[in-house]
């Protein structure tokens, strides 16, 4: 039990004490003594714990019932991985809208609170060639279009296919 519910159930027996004396006590000049004795001890219990807050070692942990958190790594490795597919398939629909069966895959770390991009890997295999761009460089015209949407070097998109 923790220091805190051990305090808090300290003070409601005393007084849940108190209430049962008061009624079983009957009314006489003994009574008011008993009342004025059980008041200074209800005090007393009410403000020993204060004792430990004044004293410089004390650990707020223990106070609250020490109880410590861990990060799980698989949990957060598994909504990295999926930001990272979400920032791929979102990549690879603005591609698509221009250069119709590009396929994207990233390779990116996670530092902080953000994703720091290594590198963008463009897989032009399944492209669909129109007749009115049949003659474009699809490698740079790819590299300039990925560029400038994700912000990136061009030496960090690599495109294959």
């Amino acid at each position: 039990m923790s220091d805190i519910s051990a305090y808090l159930l300290s003070v409601v027996g005393v007084v849940f004490l108190l209430v049962i004396i008061e009624l079983v006590l009957p009314d006489s000049k003994v009574s008011k003594y008993i009342k004025s004795i059980y008041s200074i001890f209800i005090v007393v219990v009410i403000i020993t714990p204060l004792a430990k807050l004044i004293n410089s070692d004390w650990d707020w942990n223990s106070f609250f019932g020490g109880n410590e958190y861990t990060v799980n790594q698989n949990f957060i490795d598994n909504v990295n991985e999926q930001n990272i597919d979400l920032f791929e398939q979102q990549l690879e629909d603005y591609i698509n809208e221009t250069y119709e069966g590009a396929k994207i895959q990233i390779s990116a770390n996670f530092e902080g609170d953000g994703m720091k991009l290594n590198y963008i890997f463009v897989d032009l295999s399944g492209l669909v060639i129109n007749e009115n761009n049949q003659h474009i460089n699809y490698y740079t015209a790819v590299k300039e279009l990925v560029s400038k949407q994700v912000n990136i070097d061009e030496e960090r998109i690599i495109v294959y296919g």
